[in-house]
């Protein structure tokens, strides 16, 4: 009968943490291969009388040398039959990765190597690995070369394209986008792991304490019947918590909004918070009144630029604060308008196209006129066939 050895990860916890079916064959292993005893997992195995038999070996140990730390072992053994074993290695294991294959490589003719125990194909500790590999001596140089900094217009780009996912209402899209916007979080989850700062695990339970704690009429005693109510507890808990947290300054900042937000989210962020603190109109009446008002300033500012931006500023600001009494999304009514606005200039670069007109010989008076042509077959329902350019 073959003899089989059995990998089993470890993680970063207790030997409690371990699966079911990963403790028996622990338990059945005739020797169980460790590479050190600094792994709590391993102290209670040797504590329970399981047959570790050390390696000494560091935990970042290659596969070449743990092959040839068994192979020696085994040597040692000579002529001695080989019941099933174990190796345990720190953290979450890659089936696919380097050490396996080492291992697979050097010891297949002594043993068959199952990872049967190792992270299912759809764990997010599978994923962890996958990114530790990655990050490894033997990883991918451009992943090992990136850093906090290095990666922040990635999750940008790629919280974008889950938004375009979203609209597109194409759902296989969006599952891929929401996996590359989980990569980034597991991707500074690692870089933070490396330098010792927090793990993906000190991510994860974070979140889940910080939802248990700012829901109590879902898992405590208070009550909440509707969404209003809801946002009120949250923002009450958050700032009991902000309270409590220790003080890196002595300026009170009552707009803790990221500084990375989009510009429109910002200014609808910034006077939601105000609006909290009774500084707000009562009615809509108030910004459009102001929205007016800014647009006559920044008409007197034209031509004085040092204080141009600052009065359109003012003007998109107030915009937004009236599309906020109106109740509605001001970056989403941009991204819209935006859109609108692609696809009428399309149609009417292939109506003067289908006239076999060249646009780069058009006034702008004379391309106005296919503009507002499509426009109005637009308004009354009538397709407008083009090419897309």
């Amino acid at each position: 009968m073959e003899s089989v050895l059995y990998i089993v990860g470890l993680g970063h916890n207790s030997l409690e943490k371990l699966s079911l079916e990963s403790y028996r064959r622990l338990q059945e292993a005739a020797t169980i291969y460790i590479l050190n005893t600094g792994h709590k997992a391993v102290q209670e195995m040797i504590a329970e009388g399981l047959p570790c038999h050390e390696l000494y070996l560091a935990e970042d140990a290659a596969g070449q040398e743990i092959a040839g730390a068994i192979l020696t072992q085994i040597k040692n053994d000579s002529g001695k039959s080989r019941p099933h074993s174990a190796l345990v290695l720190p953290g979450y294991p890659l089936a696919e990765g380097k050490i396996i294959s080492t291992l697979r490589k050097e010891l297949g003719a002594y043993f068959l190597i199952d990872t049967s125990l190792l992270a299912e194909k759809d764990s997010l500790q599978r994923f962890v690995a996958i990114m530790a590999e990655l990050r490894s001596p033997w990883g991918c140089p451009w992943d090992k070369e990136q850093n906090h900094q290095s990666l922040k217009k990635y999750l940008i780009e790629e919280t974008y394209e889950v938004i375009d996912a979203i609209d597109g209402k194409d759902m296989n899209n969006f599952c891929e986008e929401l996996g590359d916007l989980l990569l980034q979080i597991v991707f500074h989850s690692r870089i933070a792991e490396e330098s010792g700062e927090f793990k993906l695990e000190d991510v994860i339970q974070g979140i889940c304490d910080k939802m248990i704690r700012r829901h109590p009429h879902v898992f405590g005693s208070g009550q909440a019947q509707t969404s209003e109510e809801v946002l009120v507890t949250w923002d009450k808990i958050k700032k009991h918590e902000k309270a409590s947290a220790p003080l890196e300054t002595n300026i009170q900042n009552n707009f803790d909004i990221p500084k990375g937000l989009p510009a429109l989210l910002m200014a609808e962020a910034t006077q939601k918070k105000a609006a909290q603190m009774g500084f707000d109109w009562d009615d809509y009446q108030g910004p459009l009144a102001k929205v007016y008002e800014e647009l006559r300033e920044l008409e007197k500012e034209i031509g004085n630029r040092s204080s141009l931006e600052e009065e359109l500023g003012d003007l998109l600001f107030s915009i937004v604060n009236l599309s906020r009494f109106l109740n509605l999304n001001a970056e989403e009514a941009l991204r819209q308008g935006t859109e609108k606005f692609q696809s009428r200039f399309n149609q009417m670069l292939g109506l003067i196209e289908r006239e076999g007109l060249n646009r780069a010989n058009l006034s702008l008076e004379e391309m106005d006129y296919y503009w507002n042509l499509v426009k109005k077959e637009k308004n009354t329902g009538r397709m407008v066939h083009f090419t897309k350019l």
